[in-house]
This record gives structure tokens, sequence and C-alpha cells, in this order.
């Protein structure tokens, strides 16, 4: 039997600590892989470039500490936020509306109500980080102008920019920066949620949708207590080969227009092939980490209604 429910919150810290420390263990993958390599690649290497190739196997070591530990620090500000600004959102634009079989499978998503929140938390995210960076970017500018004039005093040039137009580019670049970018986002996060959730509404019936596993927590929350990676991994990674396949075919008629169609065959099949390989081993592993760590961290909590 399918239920309709709405996500109308996420627990802050739950959320926080899984994202965060995801974010790690995939900084630590990476981490692993760059030393793979930096390693296969100091061993190719002629000897008189040891130095070199020393350098690169050391880099590919502190890669083992400095990508998870950067990853997780790096996560928590964006999580926190992500929930934050979902839970105060949702009494406004309403929350993800989904169809769950037998409160077990994702079944299909109401596109609109889906689009309009992600869109949302990310265009006000856009607009936090904005508020952020104009200081910064105020600094920046500034800067390069005392720089400028410094400079020219130092060479007796008279063509330096007047710090009144650089102050007058940085308040229009802010302007810029916090309205037109947090606008953008949303219109490009909509499309793309809409694509995404008409894809997986198309699909699932078909390759089936992502499995999941609750448990009863505290104050009507249920947390996550499992993921089944082969069917997060299997929509994921088709969703993404049928947009990669269309962005593939588009690419393809341009470059044999042009005189590349071999380029662009290649591209197609990169694109589609490749893209549902990585994507489906991503996304499971993905599941496979929030399994291993849910038990030891505590799981993600979410109220449905």
């Amino acid at each position: 039997m399918n239920e309709k429910k709405e996500l109308k919150s996420i627990k802050i810290v739950p959320y926080t600590l899984m994202n965060s420390s995801l974010s790690a263990v995939w900084g630590l993958v990476l981490a692993i892989i760059l030393l793979i390599v930096a390693g296969t690649f100091s061993v190719m290497l002629p000897s008189d470039f040891s130095a070199f190739a020393g350098f690169l196997v050391a880099l590919g070591v502190a890669g083992l500490v400095v990508f998870p530990v950067g990853s997780f620090l790096l996560s928590i500000t964006q999580s926190f936020l992500y929930a934050l600004i979902y839970n105060l959102l949702v009494p406004k634009l309403g929350g993800i509306k989904i169809e769950l079989a037998e409160m077990k499978e994702i079944t299909r998503a109401d596109i609109v109500p889906f689009a309009l929140i992600i869109g949302g938390v990310s265009a006000v995210f856009q607009f936090i980080t904005q508020l952020v960076m104009v200081p910064l970017q105020y600094l920046i500018i500034e800067f390069a102008g005392n720089l400028a004039s410094t400079m020219s005093s130092v060479t007796n040039s008279t063509s330096t920019i007047p710090m009144s137009s650089l102050g007058a580019f940085s308040i229009f670049g802010a302007i810029i920066n916090i309205i037109l970018t947090p606008i953008i986002t949303f219109i490009m996060v909509f499309i793309g949620a809409v694509i995404i959730a008409f894809l997986y509404n198309l699909l699932a019936p078909k390759v089936g949708g992502i499995k999941l596993e609750f448990i009863e927590s505290a104050h009507g929350f249920l947390g996550i207590k499992n993921v089944n990676s082969i069917s997060l991994g299997l929509i994921t990674g088709i969703i993404g080969t049928v947009i990669g396949l269309i962005i593939g075919i588009l690419i393809f008629i341009i470059l044999a227009i042009i005189g590349y169609a071999t380029a662009g065959i290649i591209i197609l099949i990169t694109y589609t092939i490749g893209g549902f390989i990585l994507l489906f081993i991503t996304y499971a592993l993905t599941a496979v980490f929030y399994n291993f760590l849910a038990p030891k961290i505590g799981a993600i909590e979410i109220k449905l209604e």
C-alpha cells in the first residue's frame, strides 16, 4: 500500500553529523586514490626526478589527514544551514512530498513541491554565502587598489584606476552577487530538480525506487536506519545516464556539424556508460558508508506526516 508523506522537518544535529562524516569518509577515499596514483606515478618517473616523486608521495600521505579533516570541517556549516533553512522554509513553501510503498520504498515524488523547496533552500544558502563573500570581495578590491596606488608611486606612473572607481565597482559587484546569484541559483536548481523528479517518477516503477528502513525515534521523528545501496546506486545511475545521453547527443550533433563526429561519439559513450558507472559506484558506496556509520554516530532523523 502506497502512503503519501510530506517531509516536515529534519533534525539538524544528526543530519549535520552524518553529512560531515560522510564527507570525511569520501575525503579519505579520495586521499587513498591520490596516494596510489602518486605512488604509481613516482615509480614510473626516471631517477633524475626522485625529488619530485618524493614530493608526490608526501603530498598523498598528507592528504590522508588533510582531506578527511578538511572535508568534515567544510561540510559542517553547509549541512547545518541546509537543514536549518529547510525547516524554516517548509511552513512557507511546503516540504518534499513523496509516496512510500509499505513505508519501505520511495515510489514517486511530487515534482513541483520537490523542485520548489530544493530551489528555495539552495537560493537562501547562496544568499547567505554572498553576504559573507561580499565583505571579502570588497577587501580584495580595496587591497588591489592600494597595491596599484603603491606601485604607481614607486614607478611614477599616472595610469592607475581611481579608488572611487574601484569602490563603485565593488558596490555594484556586491549588489549583483547578493541579488542575482540567489535568483539564478533558484532557477537553475528548480529546473534541475524538476528534471530529476520527473525521471525518478518515470523510472522508479520499472527499476525500483530508493529503499529505506526506518526506526521510531522521539517526538514523532523517524530515524533512517538503513539505505539499500543497490537501489540508490541503480536509480541515480540510470537517471544520470538518461541526462548524460541527452547532453551527449546534443554535443555529438554539434561536433558532427563541425566535423568532429568521432570525438562526439567518444563523449556520448563517456557521458552515458561512464556516467552510469561513476554514479552507481558513488551512490552505492555512500549508502554503504551511511549504513556503517548510522549505528555508531546516529541515523538521520526526519518527521514525515
